[in-house]
């Protein structure tokens, strides 16, 4: 169902991806772009059951992370800027080439969700849905967060990056690993009220650039975001045509769903059919 692909990013680095072919004619291309610290193995099933509705996708690793992860972590200098522009800007050069005039959408999660404006082939999108999509400032955090984030931001980030050469996630279980550059850089964003708008230069007019239709799902039970952060990030698409959908748990009758639950089998029945039905509905305007 999958083939592994190679794809050199802009900076000379090494990624790689995996394409998920239709055997039926192929109507539309989604790239898969993923969270913090999430390998793309994690979204290997959902990308598998777009491929089965007619749907190129490609799943890929950031540089310094899972497959795309080469040689020593310590000496690994990625960091956010350098995924959006040199990786993930050549996922999308790679993919676009592939599809022969049809449209290209990007499913983003969590942070993969607030990358794609500052993408410098952002004209080659058709659309996007973000899966929990928020902002990580302290002022948007539930109260246990707030309380708890600033030994991890103060304290742990910068003792262990210091020690370690990157963090070492995986090892205390937090998130996983991540290089010392995009961990201090996200660290930024997270420390400012305005979270990426105002850490990051040019997001916030990249943001209200943006004017293909997008779809955000947002769960109640998220235990990473709130709410009051997901609408705040997703006000910044000053332009955009969105459909911002908030989903509860109990809506779709499950125990739970959270920061990570949309992309678990189990849900197939009851959350997948809204993205496919919402990426069908693009496709039929677009064509």
């Amino acid at each position: 169902m999958s083939s592994e692909l190679k794809i050199e990013s802009a900076d000379g680095n090494m990624l790689t991806a995996y394409c998920y072919e239709p055997t039926k004619p192929v109507k539309a291309g989604v790239i898969i772009t993923p969270a913090m610290a999430v390998k793309q193995s994690f979204y290997a099933t959902f990308a598998a059951h777009l491929a089965l509705q007619g749907f190129r996708v490609w799943t890929f690793d950031y540089y310094g992370i899972g497959e795309s992860q080469h040689g020593s972590k310590r000496s690994c200098n990625a960091d956010v800027t350098s995924w959006i522009n040199a990786d993930y800007e050549n996922v999308v050069q790679h993919a676009s080439a592939t599809m022969a005039g049809l449209p290209l959408y990007v499913l983003g999660h969590s942070l993969g969700g607030l990358l794609t404006p500052m993408l410098p082939s952002i004209n080659k999108i058709s659309g996007v849905v973000n899966i929990s999509v928020g902002s990580g400032a302290k002022r948007h955090m539930s109260p246990r967060l707030q309380r708890s984030t600033p030994l991890l931001w103060h304290v742990v980030s910068p003792l262990l990056c210091s020690i370690f050469g990157y963090f070492p996630g995986a090892r205390i279980g937090i998130m996983g690993d991540i290089p010392r550059n995009a961990m201090s850089q996200w660290r930024g964003w997270c420390l400012n009220s305005d979270y990426l708008l105002a850490a990051e230069p040019g997001a916030s007019d990249a943001y209200a650039a943006v004017s293909y239709p997008m779809l955000s799902l947002f769960f109640s039970d998220d235990e990473l975001l709130t709410e009051s952060g997901a609408r705040w990030i997703h006000n910044a698409y000053s332009n955009a045509k969105m459909d911002y959908r908030v989903v509860n748990a109990a809506d779709i009758d499950a125990p739970r769903i959270g920061h990570f639950g949309f992309f678990k089998s189990r849900q197939q029945a009851h959350l997948w059919p809204a993205v496919i039905d919402w990426l069908d509905e693009q496709v039929a305007t677009a064509s």
